[in-house]
């Protein structure tokens, strides 16, 4: 069973339009090593039976309907909560040189 939970969604950033599910996302423990632009904090809640990486899935696609392609300051395996297992990260965009 996969059960999804966001954040409230911060206001839409007109720059970054929602990308298809499954597009591609890099992750982050920390802060990116390059330049991005912050869209706001994503959360994947996924039930006990689906593997870290779906549940890592999950939060990428949070991330690319918020437009981005980078999302930081992700665990390396989720947290476990009520027989829940929990991701959370910042979703960024890379800036492009102008």
């Amino acid at each position: 069973m996969l059960l999804l939970a966001g954040c409230p969604s911060p206001e839409k950033d007109a720059r970054f339009p929602a990308r298809a599910e499954g597009c591609a996302v890099s992750v982050f423990p920390e802060a990116p090593s390059m330049p991005t632009d912050n869209i706001g904090p994503v959360m994947a809640t996924c039930g006990s039976d689906i593997s870290n990486d779906d549940c890592l899935r999950t939060l990428k696609d949070q991330t690319c309907k918020l437009g981005g392609d980078v999302v930081w300051g992700v665990a390396d395996v989720p947290s476990q909560s009520q027989g829940k297992k929990k991701l959370a990260g910042r979703a960024a965009h890379t800036k492009t040189g102008k």
